[in-house]
């Protein structure tokens, strides 16, 4: 059961103080002194509005700043492991920010993966121009498409029929893999996964498994093997798998997390790579930190900079009405052959 609550206004305080509404905005705004307001008088509507419990109008304040190009945007991240993937991702929204030339104000909002609505309730939300979401899982997309968010979002790789957003082709990304794989005569091949639900993943595991199954080389269900969101997971799995004497001869690592586990735990064991297994990933992480792993890593590389910079684009787009919503940009993958994987 919810408690009615009566907002107050700069009225109430306007007809408590005896003085009109053009003096309480006044000295609300901090200009008291500079317009010769007498400082009895200011006292006193500070004293009522802070009794009447006064909260200002954030969102036609908002509006008067984005008439005047100065621009308030959240960029709410979830708060699991892929908080290691945020600095790559800022990096390209700071870029984009410099050459919009216009006052961006940017905030990271962290939220809990499925709880999304909790932090979208808040009043804080009165502060922004724009919202950017990432990391969305299915339970918070079935949220967002439910209440339709009335001012500006975009979404991070990820699609909605009601919100604009930045994405890719996720299945396709998956067959890429697929392909490479089976162009080169590999056939007993895993998938190395997280346990945690997450919808692209998902996507690049679906392309996957239906890119093998096409070529007559489907994978078995101990074929999709499943870590947590750590890379000792993946060391542990490898192991087991040596130990078991079932190791394939190649695996295509969902992240790079995952990835540099594999190829920790293959130095530990002395297993050959490419001679023994072969290794893929997709490329989340900056470049070079696959670029100098031992050996380097072959993968799709994930732009998550060219992402972040375009969500930005979007979200400035949309606030000064330059696009329709819902408006869909989508970004290219590159596949990197290295030395992981030839």
């Amino acid at each position: 059961m919810y408690k009615e609550v009566f907002m107050s206004t700069i009225k109430d305080i306007a007809r408590e103080a005896g003085v009109s509404i053009a003096t309480v905005s006044i000295v609300l705004n901090g200009k008291g002194e500079e317009r010769k307001i007498s400082c009895p008088t200011q006292k006193k509507i500070l004293t009522i509005a802070e009794q009447l419990h006064y909260v200002p109008n954030q969102s036609a304040k908002k509006l008067r700043a984005a008439s005047t190009g100065h621009y308030a945007i959240a960029f709410y991240w979830a708060t699991d492991f892929r908080i290691h993937y945020l600095a790559r991702i800022t990096l390209g929204i700071q870029q984009e920010i410099l050459k919009q030339h216009k006052v961006v104000h940017l905030t990271v909002v962290p939220y809990a993966v499925d709880h999304l609505h909790e932090q979208l309730s808040t009043l804080q939300n009165e502060f922004f121009n724009s919202i950017i979401i990432a990391n969305t899982s299915d339970k918070d997309m079935q949220y967002l498409d439910r209440c339709k968010l009335q001012y500006p979002v975009v979404l991070f790789n990820r699609e909605s029929p009601y919100y604009s957003s930045v994405t890719m082709d996720n299945y396709g990304l998956g067959c890429k893999v697929a392909h490479h794989f089976l162009q080169k005569g590999l056939y007993h091949a895993a998938i190395v996964t997280h346990n945690a639900n997450l919808p692209i993943m998902k996507h690049w595991t679906r392309g996957f498994l239906q890119t093998f199954r096409q070529a007559g080389h489907p994978l078995a269900p101990t074929q999709i093997l499943r870590c947590d969101t750590h890379a000792r997971s993946a060391v542990h799995l490898i192991q087991q798998l040596y130990e078991t004497n079932t190791l394939p001869r190649a695996i295509f690592c969902e992240s790079d997390v995952l990835a540099h586990g594999v190829l920790y735990a293959c130095h530990e064991l002395g297993i050959a790579i490419p001679q023994e297994l072969e290794v893929f990933t997709m490329g989340i992480n900056t470049p070079a930190v696959n670029d100098y792993a031992i050996p380097s890593l072959s993968r799709i590389e994930i732009p998550m900079d060219e992402i972040g910079a375009t969500c930005l684009r979007l979200a400035v787009e949309l606030i000064e009405k330059k696009q329709p919503n819902p408006t869909v940009y989508y970004i290219e993958g590159k596949k990197i052959l290295r030395n992981s994987s030839p």
